[in-house]
């Protein structure tokens, strides 16, 4: 999993940057990463649902869809601050300045996923061959939504000047850990046990573990920097 030893979750430039920088596009009307984010993942949840059709299947598979999109956000977040002090470009001027929206970011598209899961149960819709959640997918919901929350949190400048750096640093370091473990073990759980064929959770999983050595790569790199001989 992520380097704990790493306070650096993602690239997290704030000093004199607006909590909720906006992007502007052409004569498009200025807009947030996050929100952008938040927008797309609920976009492509229910567009899914609508081509699958209302019913059990359609909301499971909308939902799967809401997780494959906030590993891909979440995947971002983890690789963006090592890629541009390993292999500065162009782009890292932009995720620099706006570095903790890529966390926003991960955990409203994360929002999403728990939200897809959790409405339709809540709302009771009349779907056809709808489970209700078990006590174990409720905890799991739950406890996300209150990690999501918590790493929403402590992305925030307000989190640094109450918390202090260290406990901001590893709440954030002990929140991209269990969302890596958890991507992990699901994509694990879907390649090793039965199931039909997805290059989806193979590509994840090998995704994961190379994050995992570029994270490695950029720890080795700075204290080189810092002791090279």
């Amino acid at each position: 999993m992520p380097t704990i030893n790493s306070p650096d979750v993602v690239a997290q430039g704030s000093n004199g940057v607006s909590d909720t920088p906006k992007f502007y596009i052409g004569k498009l009307p200025p807009f947030s990463l996050t929100g952008f984010t938040a927008a797309v993942a609920a976009l492509l949840t229910l567009a899914t649902i609508a081509a699958v059709g209302l019913s059990e299947n359609g909301i499971r598979v909308g939902s799967q869809m809401a997780w494959r999109f906030s590993f891909f956000v979440f995947l971002v977040a983890v690789v963006a601050g090592p890629i541009c002090r390993i292999a500065p470009f162009a782009l890292c001027r932009l995720i620099g300045p706006n570095g903790r929206q890529l966390i926003w970011s991960f955990c409203a598209a994360f929002g999403v996923y728990l939200a897809s899961v959790l409405v339709p149960n809540l709302l009771r819709l009349p779907l056809p061959q709808q489970e209700s959640l078990d006590i174990g997918m409720l905890l799991f919901v739950g406890l996300c939504g209150l990690l999501a929350g918590v790493m929403a949190y402590a992305a925030s400048p307000q989190a640094a000047l109450r918390l202090g750096d260290k406990p901001q640093r590893a709440i954030l370091v002990v929140g991209v850990s269990y969302f890596w473990l958890t991507y992990a073990a699901s994509g694990l759980s879907h390649i090793s046990g039965p199931h039909r064929p997805d290059l989806f959770y193979g590509l994840s999983v090998s995704l994961l573990v190379v994050a995992l050595l570029l994270r490695f790569l950029d720890r080795f790199l700075a204290k080189w920097h810092e002791n090279p001989t």
